[in-house]
């Protein structure tokens, strides 16, 4: 039977929007549920993802003669390091910043008296709201450091994730046979199982890429310009990238803060326009170049996919809401029955009308 025929005659059946109310309903409640243990499913889901990212690395291994447990701990060892070197570098830069705290609070005093003086030349007075000495960077940098101090739950929740992402690598190689025994060669879970890893590693490191030029980049400019810490700048950039459209604007703050400080508005308008430029290009020229149409989603579809997201797992769902939904979309994709909510999904153009 052709797969639009079949599509049509799920439109048409009675019994269609009923199944489709109940599946809503049902993915409805497991968000609930999901949200009730975020924590736990964070920590899952996250090393999924990881573990997906993975999974063409421990093939790649696997074909170098390297056993999967030894292929498992080198991939593992790999993210254990990345993660020591970003703990070490924001450690590093925190106390750089401490340090110079005497610095930004002599700058920041002297540029609000110039805000201050500004204003009144056209009849405004804020000297009793925001005076020189009304601001102490001391206050905000105090439980920062106590924030940062207290490292335990992330050092937790990190080796659970590593847990997680070696034992799910562990299981990949016969997950397939599994899938076949318990649904059956021709389900389309057992068939979309290379699809979704393959969806998953390919948006991940479209993104990834994509996210290093990025913040390379922004970094680079940084230091050029003169900003403090400019590495730390351009390795937040990278991180905080992954969360569509609000990433880049929550790594960039802190860096025009310290434009602001160092070279006044004229500072703050240069960053602007660099990371304005850069963003623009690397996203519309390189990140075009590099991925796929079929792996794209349409804005809409990434704002509430962001939201959904977010509500349900937190902040570990803004970085994780693109992966997921490319997840999501694949396995909708491989169901006739819901292969329209795919389309509605994709950015791609569609191929033209359905056969009746």
């Amino acid at each position: 039977m052709p797969r639009t025929k079949s599509i049509q005659e799920y439109k048409e059946s009675p019994w269609g929007p009923l199944r489709s109310l109940v599946a809503g309903a049902a993915i409805f409640v497991i968000l609930v549920g999901i949200t009730m243990f975020t924590d736990i499913f964070s920590v899952i889901l996250l090393g999924l993802v990881l573990a997906f990212l993975a999974a063409p690395l421990l093939v790649w291994l696997e074909g170098k003669k390297i056993p999967i447990w030894a292929g498992t701990g080198i991939i593992t060892l790999f993210y254990l390091l990345i993660g020591i070197g970003l703990f070490l570098l924001s450690a590093a830069s925190l106390v750089v910043f401490a340090n110079e705290i005497p610095k930004y609070q002599e700058e920041l005093s002297a540029n609000i008296s110039s805000l201050i003086a500004f204003l009144g030349n056209y009849g405004i007075s804020l000297h009793d709201i925001i005076g020189p000495d009304t601001i102490k960077l001391q206050t905000f940098v105090e439980p920062a450091m106590t924030l940062a101090g207290d490292i335990s739950a992330v050092v937790v929740n990190g080796f659970f994730v590593l847990v997680v992402t070696a034992f799910i690598l562990l299981e990949l190689p016969t997950l397939q046979e599994k899938l076949n025994s318990s649904f059956g060669p021709k389900s389309s879970v057992s068939r979309n199982l290379p699809t979704l890893i393959r969806n998953t590693y390919d948006v991940m490191m479209v993104r990834t890429k994509t996210n290093v030029v990025l913040g390379g980049s922004i970094g680079a400019f940084f230091y050029v310009v003169g900003i403090d810490l400019a590495v730390l700048w351009g390795v937040l950039t990278i991180i905080l990238s992954y969360i569509p459209y609000i990433g880049l604007f929550i790594a960039c703050v802190p860096a025009v803060i310290l434009a602001w400080l160092e070279f006044g508005w004229g500072g703050v308008l240069l960053v602007l326009a660099g990371i304005a430029i850069l963003n623009f290009v690397i996203e519309n020229i390189v990140f075009a170049k590099i991925a796929a149409n079929d792996m794209r989603l349409t804005p809409l579809a990434v704002v509430i996919a962001l939201l959904i997201w977010t509500a349900v797992l937190g902040i570990v769902g803004m970085f994780l809401a693109i992966p997921l939904t490319v997840i999501m979309r694949t396995l909708l994709e491989g169901d006739d029955r819901t292969r329209w909510l795919a389309v509605l999904m994709s950015d791609d153009e569609p191929d033209g009308e359905p056969e009746k």
